[in-house]
């Protein structure tokens, strides 16, 4: 009699590669990865930054006023790193910082002249490249991604309030 053989499961590589694809945070994260080190060279051949660099520029530029303690919770950065990043931010010349007048011990953030022009031209190439990376994606499919990603951030908010703010 002859039984039917099960197929083979994946065995080492294959098989961890398959469980870790199942995970949506394994997903995000290599998404990130790549497009991260793809985009830095762009970014680093245009203005001297990473996009690490850049992404604290941009919340500087969309939140004119921003404090140093503000972008580190938006951010979920180490507070050193944060320090070391807004450091060299101002050391190029791209934000200044001014006392808040209502508390000396707060410094609020704009972008410099330079800061602004810098941040244009990042948002050329960011634009661009997205639309070069992602050119496989109907359009359609972009602005779902896009909002079930909201979603999600909203949801994982939540989750961090509800857990004592876990991941901060």
């Amino acid at each position: 009699m002859n039984t039917p053989k099960k197929p083979a499961r994946p065995g080492g590589a294959a098989r961890r590669a398959t469980v870790q694809k199942r995970y949506l945070t394994y997903k995000l994260d290599l998404i990130k990865t790549l497009a991260t080190k793809a985009a830095d060279a762009y970014y680093v051949e245009a203005s001297g930054m990473r996009v690490r660099e850049l992404r604290l520029l941009r919340l500087v530029h969309d939140t004119p006023g921003v404090a140093a303690t503000e972008l580190r919770h938006r951010l979920v950065l180490d507070k050193t790193l944060l320090s070391k990043n807004l450091a060299d931010l101002e050391k190029r010349g791209l934000i200044e910082r001014e006392t808040d007048p209502h508390d000396n011990r707060v410094q609020r953030l704009h972008l410099s002249a330079e800061g602004l022009r810098v941040w244009r031209e990042c948002e050329r190439i960011g634009r661009r490249l997205e639309a070069e990376m992602f050119a496989d994606m109907p359009e359609d499919d972009w602005h779902r991604l896009h909002d079930l990603l909201d979603s999600a951030l909203a949801s994982l908010d939540r989750w961090r309030a509800e857990h004592g703010g876990r991941g901060t």
